[in-house]
């Protein structure tokens, strides 16, 4: 080998020392004069001559790297086996080669060339170890013919042209290469050539990091592109490209692009910044991207158009200037686990003939739809979750889009958007927390709808416009801030076995000319059934009423089932054709002993235990009392309960409801939660209502009031939030036996609240103060995190966990349990990175937390 030869004089070595007797006086004489396999050992200095190297022979550097300077008209040509350690290679024009490798294996180690190219031709093999290439125009270095090249730890740099270019049928080895200031191509491969790059760098080339054409391949591993002048990596022909492990940043159009009939594999690969798109699908190309990510884009995150195909699994894509994932022409594109957003514009647009399978994964925070389909696209998606959007999905395809157990959650608008003549078909869909409607079908628009759920939606929870017909089925609609349907003039469509619970409006409204058939569906806790104008043509079966305080359907509308008891109909009479919810045993009920279990298990709180179990007792006592026929004592089962956040406040209400179900005290136990923002309305009228509204999903269960204390903000005594108190302290003596309220807050505050209105202080006797969690209660939050989780706390970790949490701030704003729980998911993240650098990582590695993974004090706020 050529390393074990680079210095030092070996036996039959000859000299070239210009001028010194006995040495020969050129390179070309020495290498004449030595024998085959002979070693030259050359004297420093600046040799002129036009080598032909054509036997094989080691010629090395006597005074080591760069003291022979060797340079002539011609390159140096290679016929044969020939090693060359130290030299520095310079070419008269740097348009020209500099070095020729024509026959044989050639290597060469801590060489450079200068102002001119090496080129590898024929069936040469070439390995160069630690050489620079610089100065050359048109290329560094040039593979062609069946050559076989291999550089390790090279650099090639101040090319006038591309880096590394292969050709022909070459085949090129970049092992830990560092090409940068070129002003082409950082490195080609075209004709049949394959290319392997490991672990080297490509910087600020003047075209493209990569192109590959024809039909070439490139593969790569643990390399990084960086601020090319064009693309990071560009496919065409028929070529075909590997990225593992690789880095694309900073490119100024896009990261990767494969375009005609290329390929490219991309797994666990990084592309961020790119000016342009990240990655780009275009002609017949054909893109697989596994793992990942996708960032900062200056287009879209991945663009696929005309007829490429891209399939995506597990990759995040956000923060693009325009959307997320952009498919058009007849693009199709197959997803699996990925995740979307954030986006300043869709998650996931479609459109043209473009085709879309998406199966799991989420959608999050983009500035317009989760999903925006047009035109002629076709789109199935899978249990995905579309959370905080501006739209869950908007369609104006021609064709349906399907979606199936999906969730939708937090739109700042509507959860399901059909356009003018377009359809969807949704099955087992959870949409929640919309801003506006829940699901709207515009003018002429179709659809179905199959067992799907509408929680909590900001208007009303599925809209029916004009021409529009829609088939629902099993679907639900719950505390809507409007009507649970509404059906707009001219509207229509077929409504089966749906529930319509607790909206603010009537729970179903049909307006003039509106033509809807609702079947078997069930009305529940709202004040009036339906609101139908006269000259609708609606038409209602086997309607089933709980809980509803006014019923406008005519009575043969209703089911003939047992009527349920204080429902009054239009005239005022007693509806005997409403039916009354049968008594079940609901998920919030268990046993008394495993619920007393439950709350033992509770980090720390020994006063609140105490407290919960004297108040459970006592209510044992009075149920007691009731069986045997005796009076019931004067009892408040109302509770304050102060303490600061992360104290375990609302576990606990949850606990004490399911306690009180469990004694027969509440008929579900069920928990709703509210705050100001649920009970104050905006302008006059509209507090009453919604006060009343959450107070009524709340029987038979706890109302959980958080932060009371902002119902009466200091200084604000014409506040609408006196209101919801006024209304809130009728109806807990209106329903006194059927509800528990328990209010929550600072301890400080809570006291002002109390005092705030004459009617709390009798209703809320009892006060539950929750003390914050010491270091030794909050470690062992985080150890109970890591059994939920089956991850393994190391003895160190405790320690330094204990540590932590003594060290740090617990005043005003500490968020104890929560802090806990961010604790945990700090940990556990700072693992993932830790063993994610591991080779193979045991099952040990992958279980355990060590005292590297627990933060410092100023790590998490």
């Amino acid at each position: 080998m050529l390393l074990g030869r680079r210095t030092g004089v070996t036996s039959g070595s000859i000299r070239v020392a210009p001028g010194e007797s006995g040495a020969a006086q050129s390179i070309d004489a020495g290498i004449r004069a030595a024998g085959p396999g002979g070693t030259v050992l050359v004297a420093p200095g600046v040799y002129d001559e036009d080598l032909v190297i054509d036997r094989a022979v080691h010629i090395i550097a006597e005074q080591g790297e760069g003291t022979v300077r060797l340079g002539g008209r011609a390159p140096v040509r290679v016929m044969s086996a020939v090693e060359m350690a130290g030299l520095v290679l310079t070419g008269d024009d740097p348009g020209e080669p500099v070095l020729i490798i024509l026959e044989g294996t050639a290597e060469f180690a801590g060489c450079e060339f200068r102002d001119g190219r090496v080129e590898v031709s024929a069936t040469a093999r070439a390995t160069l170890r630690e050489c620079r290439f610089a100065g050359a125009r048109f290329a560094g270095l040039y593979a062609m013919g069946d050559s076989a090249v291999h550089l390790t730890n090279c650099t090639v740099t101040g090319i006038d042209g591309i880096g590394v270019v292969a050709g022909g049928a070459a085949r090129v080895t970049l092992d830990d290469v560092w090409i940068g200031s070129v002003s082409g191509s950082g490195v080609r491969a075209r004709g049949n050539a394959t290319v392997e790059l490991a672990r080297g760098a490509i910087a600020a080339p003047g075209r493209h990091g990569v192109l590959v054409e024809e039909s070439a391949s490139v593969t790569a591993r643990e390399s990084a592109f960086a601020r090319s002048s064009a693309d990071g990596v560009l496919v065409s022909g028929v070529a075909q490209v590997e990225l593992t492990g690789c880095r694309l940043t900073d490119a100024e159009a896009a990261g990767a692009v494969a375009t005609e009939r290329g390929r490219l594999v991309m797994t666990n690969c990084d592309v961020d910044r790119a000016g342009a798109t990240g990655v780009a699908c275009r002609g017949d190309a054909v893109v697989t991207v596994t793992g990942g990510t996708v960032r900062n884009c200056g287009g879209n995150g991945v663009f696929v158009t005309e007829r490429g195909t891209v399939t995506l699994d597990g990759t995040a894509i956000g923060d693009s200037a325009y959307s997320a994932v952009h498919v058009g022409g007849s693009g199709r594109l197959t997803v699996a686990g990925a995740w979307f957003g954030p986006s300043a514009e869709h998650g996931l647009h479609v459109i043209g003939d473009g085709t879309v399978e998406m199966t799991g994964g989420r959608v999050q925070g983009c500035g317009l739809a989760a999903l925006s389909v047009e035109e002629h696209a076709a789109v199935s998606v899978a249990d995905a979750v579309f959370d905080a959007n501006r739209n869950g999905l908007v369609t104006g395809s021609d064709k349906a889009v399907t979606l199936t157990g999906c969730v939708i959650g937090g739109s700042e608008r509507a959860g399901v958007q059909v356009g003018v003549g377009s359809s969807v078909a949704l099955t087992g869909i959870r949409i929640e927390r919309t801003g506006t409607a829940g699901i709207v079908f515009e003018q002429d628009s179709r659809g179905t709808v199959e067992r799907c759920a509408v929680n909590d939606a900001g208007g009303s929870g599925i809209v029916v416009w004009t021409g529009a017909a829609p088939e629902v089925r099993g679907t639900s609609c719950t505390a809507g801030a409007k009507n649970g349907l509404f059906v707009a003039e001219g509207g229509a469509g077929t409504f089966e076995d749906c529930v319509f619970t607790a909206s603010q409006f009537p729970a179903v409204h049909v307006a003039a000319q509106a033509a809807p058939k609702l079947t078997r569906c069930r009305i529940r806790d709202t004040e009036v059934d339906a609101d139908v104008d006269e000259q609708a043509k609606a038409v209602f079966t086997e309607i089933a009423l709980t809980g509803v305080q006014t019923s406008l359907l005519p009575p043969d509308a209703l089911s003939t089932a047992v009527p349920a008891l204080g429902t009054a109909t239009a005239g005022g009479a007693t509806s005997a054709a409403v039916v009354a919810a049968p008594a079940e045993r609901t998920a919030e009920q268990a046993d008394l002993p495993d619920l007393l279990a439950e709350l033992n298990a509770l980090v720390g709180l020994n006063r609140v235990k105490q407290d919960v179990q004297a108040q459970i007792k006592l209510m044992q006592t009075v149920r007691r009392r009731q069986d045997a026929g005796l009076a019931a004592p004067p009892l408040s089962r109302h509770l304050v309960f102060a303490g600061n956040p992360g104290t375990g406040k609302t576990t606990v209400a949850r606990l004490y409801g399911r306690l009180l179900a469990a004694l027969g005290m509440l008929e579900r136990g069920h928990l709703i939660e509210a705050d100001r923002t649920a009970m104050v309305g905006e302008y006059v009228g509209h507090t009453g209502p919604r006060t009343t509204a959450v107070f009524k999903r709340a029987l038979g269960g706890v109302l959980f009031i958080d932060e009371a204390y902002s119902l009466v903000p200091p200084g604000h005594t014409q506040d609408f939030g006196q209101e919801a108190i006024a209304t809130l302290v009728k109806l807990m003596e209106d329903h006194r036996d059927d509800v528990v309220v328990i209010v929550a807050g600072y301890p400080k505050e809570m006291s002002r609240f109390i005092a705030s209105n004459p009617g709390l202080a009798s209703r809320f006797s009892r006060t539950l103060t929750f003390e914050d969690y010491g270091a030794d209660e909050l470690t062992e939050i985080v150890e109970s995190q890591c059994r939920h989780h089956e991850y393994q706390l190391a003895e160190d970790a405790r320690a330094a966990l204990y540590a932590f949490f003594a060290s740090i701030n617990h005043g005003h704003g500490f968020g104890n349990g929560r802090a806990a729980r961010q604790v945990f998911q700090w940990m556990t993240e700072h693992q993932a990175q830790r063993v994610a650098d591991l080779e193979s990582p045991s099952t040990e590695d992958l279980l355990r937390l060590t005292a590297y993974d627990v933060p410092t004090s100023d790590a998490v706020r």
